[in-house]
Order: structure tokens, then C-alpha cells, then sequence
């Protein structure tokens, strides 16, 4: 699912954020603002004067806050919180705001060829939201560390915008602008729905005169989050679907790691066995996170029913912790037989290559990668930022890579 992060940083609002999660595209990770043994203060400390501040941390701030925090006089919260209060903060994020920062996986003058194509709002904010560069908008409520985005209008989401990065700003908006009479969109792991809001106000803006967008998200709190996000977008339910449940591989149920506060956690990942609960990503999530979720059983919905729903589909949106590993591979032959474009986050070099291999078998042709980066650790590689795969399927469009400005 997306995760909120701090405007200009890449630091995943995912607070109080778990042990699997302060996971940046742009480059921080860390993992847990509640104290952890399997992420030390000295890593947290890392990455977040690497993602906030772009430089590691200075001996003196390092000393005090290390000191601080052994003896409990400040929490990792109350660091996050001040170090985003700090000029020097405020001195950085300007400089990324204004576009010094290039995006990875695609060029500015690529993606500023996409942009280009899609008018630019120019209004006031909107008090309560956050409002993307197309007039569209998320509400703060989505995560608390966006308490201070409120009435923030966003530019050209390059490096990437709160919630995700450029590269799949121009993969979704790629898939608009090649949509025919119909724009058909389904994001899983949805969260509160932004790609889908961002898919249909840009296929709408094109004149597209049909569009459908579902959103599949297992945390009930999110899917919450999602409806009053595709209503305060202006979305019909006759054009936005929302679908409580996780995204599999057969219909049946899965269990889940809900949050107890919708706008504390996000990055919990499915588990759809009881093999599946003491291994992988849900035990991965859960270790870090068993005190801030509870457990819970949710509906599964197999993608290729999902597919079937449809002709053609424009765009797989795909972010859902690790579970791609199995779902993607295995759903290759629907995806293909359905699917225009797929863009799916990745979350370990494992799932990379061979997402890359089994793609490319079938004929996709790759319009952008970022890969995810990793950091060694005691209990074994830890995600530092998650990847970033745009697939083109040349059985279902008429252009391909090579083109990928003027379709």
C-alpha cells in the first residue's frame, strides 16, 4: 500500500511506524519509532538525518540524542518531530522542493514530457488536504505527521510527491493517456486509493468518458480512509469501487495486521495460510508491529477474478509488502492476456530479479526500474527503500518503451 511520507524527504509517515517500516522510495528506511532491538538507536538516528537532512548524523546531536534516548528523556517520535522542526530541515526540504533533486529510474525530461501534457492547477490549497499538481487531493487525516501539509499545494512530483515517487507518477499517467474510450484501473494494497484518484482525474482530463477504478486494501481503517477520499475527489460510486479484503491468488479469506489507529501504521502485508503467519512478510511485519495491530481475517479476492471483470484493464497498480514475490509470477498469464501496464513496488532484491526475469519472459517490456536497496543487519538484508518496477505489455498497447511521451 502507499505510504504517506514526509513531504520532500521520503520518510514514510508510517509512525510509530513498526519495525518493518520507515521505508522512503527515496532512500531512508528505517524502521520503528517504538524501541526495538532489532533496529538499534544508532540505526534510526542514520536514517533519519539521512532522509531528513541528507547527511549522516554529526557526533554532538548524535551523542545527545543516543543519551536521550537510553535514559528516556526523549522517544524516537520526539527526534522525528524535532528534526523536522529544525531550520536545517526547512533549509533542505526547500532545496528538494524546488527540483534539485533528480528522480530515479526515469529523466527529468521525461517526466517532464508526461507532465507536460495534463493541466496544472493553479488554485488555493485546501484546508484539511493535500493537493496534488492535477487539482486532486489527499486528506491529511491519512497519517498524522501530515498534520502540518494542510492547504500544501504540490508541484511537479519530482522527485516524487508525498506518497510515491516520479516514477510512477508518469507509469500511471502513461496509462491514461493510452486508454481509449474507457479508463480501467485496480490498485492493490490501495491504501486510501491515491493512484486510483490520480488514474481517473487524469483520464477525465483527457476526455476520457468512461471510468472505473477499484481500490482493494485490507486495513479496514484504510478502506475508510479511501471511500472519503475518492468522494472529497469527486468520484462517482459508479466509477470508484472500494473492496475491504487482501489480493491473492484464490478466493477465500487471509489474515491480516489491522491497525488500531488507521493513521499510525501502515505496511502490513497478508499472510494466507498459518504457515504464512510464522514466516515472511507478515512475520516480518508483525514482529515489530505486534503491539500496534491486532490480527484479523479479511476477505481474499483472487486477481485473476478481478481481471475478468474486465476486457482490458489500463493499469495494475501493485504496493503489498512482499506478497508480489508469489502473486505477480503466478498471475502472469491473466495479467498479460488483460493488462495494458503494470506498476508494482518491490521490497527485496530477490523479488527484483525475478519479477524482471518472469516479465520480460512474457513479452513486457520494462519502462523504468528503481531498484530497492538494501542494508545488511544482524538478523539478516533489511529493506532500506523499496523498488519500483513500470511494465508495458506490447500484446495489449500499440506503443512500447520507446515512445513512451507520446501515446
Amino acid at each position: 500500500m502507499p505510504r504517506p511520507v514526509v513531504p520532500g524527504c521520503g520518510l514514510p509517515c508510517d509512525s510509530t511506524l513498526s519495525d518493518t517500516a520507515i521505508v522512503g522510495r527515496r532512500g531512508l528506511v528505517g524502521t520503528s519509532l517504538s524501541n526495538s532491538t532489532v533496529y538499534t538507536d544508532v540505526e534510526f538516528l542514520h536514517d533519519v538525518y539521512v532522509a531528513l537532512l541528507g547527511r549522516s548524523p554529526d557526533e554532538v546531536g548524535k551523542n545527545t540524542y543516543l543519551d536521550g534516548l537510553s535514559n528516556g528523556q526523549i522517544s524516537r517520535q520526539d527526534i522525528l518531530r524535532q528534526v523536522m522542526a529544525s531550520e536545517e530541515y526547512s533549509n533542505h526540504y526547500r532545496s528538494m522542493s524546488a527540483g534539485l533533486e533528480e528522480p530515479l529510474g526515469c529523466s527529468r525530461d521525461e517526466a517532464e514530457a508526461v507532465f507536460g501534457q495534463f493541466a496544472k492547477y493553479e488554485g488555493p490549497g485546501r484546508a484539511g488536504y493535500v493537493t496534488n499538481f492535477m487539482g486532486g487531493v489527499s486528506e491529511i487525516a491519512v497519517s498524522h505527521l501530515l498534520d502540518g501539509a494542510s492547504g500544501v499545494v504540490e508541484g511537479y512530483p519530482i522527485p516524487g510527491n508525498f506518497h510515491g515517487e516520479t516514477l510512477e507518477w508518469i507509469g500511471t499517467l502513461r496509462a491514461a493517456l493510452a486508454s481509449g474510450d474507457t479508463f480501467t484501473m485496480i490498485e492493490l494494497g490501495a491504501g486510501w486509493g491515491p493512484w486510483c484518484v490520480i488514474g481517473a482525474m487524469a483520464a477525465k482530463q483527457k476526455g476520457v468518458p468512461h471510468v472505473r477504478v477499484i481500490g482493494i486494501e485490507a486495513d479496514a481503517g484504510h478502506v475508510d480512509f479511501m471511500r472519503r477520499n475518492f468522494t472529497a475527489n469527486g468520484l462517482a460510486p459508479s466509477e470508484a469501487e472500494v473492496l475491504h479484503g487482501a489480493i491473492g491468488l484464490e478466493n477465500g479469506t487471509a489474515y491480516f495486521p489491522q491497525a488500531r489507529s488507521a493513521d499510525q501504521v501502515y505496511g502490513g502485508a497478508a499472510a494466507f495460510s498459518d504457515d504464512d503467519k510464522e514466516s515472511g512478510p507478515f512475520a516480518a511485519f508483525m514482529r515489530g508491529n505486534s503491539d500496534l495491530v491486532e490480527t484479523v481475517e479479511v476477505p481474499c479476492f483472487a486477481l485473476s477474478d478481478q481481471l475478468n471483470k474486465f476486457d482490458v484493464v489500463d493499469l495494475v497498480h501493485c504496493d503489498i509488502q512482499g506478497a508480489e514475490f508469489d502473486l505477480i509470477p503466478q498471475s502472469v498469464g491473466p495479467l498479460t492476456a488483460k493488462v495494458k501496464r503494470l506498476i508494482v513496488g518491490t521490497h527485496s532484491f530477490e523479488i527484483d530479479r525475478k519479477l524482471s526475469e518472469v516479465m520480460g519472459a512474457w513479452g513486457w517490456v520494462c519502462e523504468g526500474v528503481s531498484a530497492c536497496k538494501m542494508r545488511g543487519s544482524p538478523g539478516g538484508p533489511r529493506l532500506v527503500a523499496d523498488g519500483m518496477q513500470v511494465w508495458c505489455n506490447p500484446k495489449q498497447t500499440r506503443a512500447g518503451a520507446s515512445d513512451l511521451t507520446k501515446e
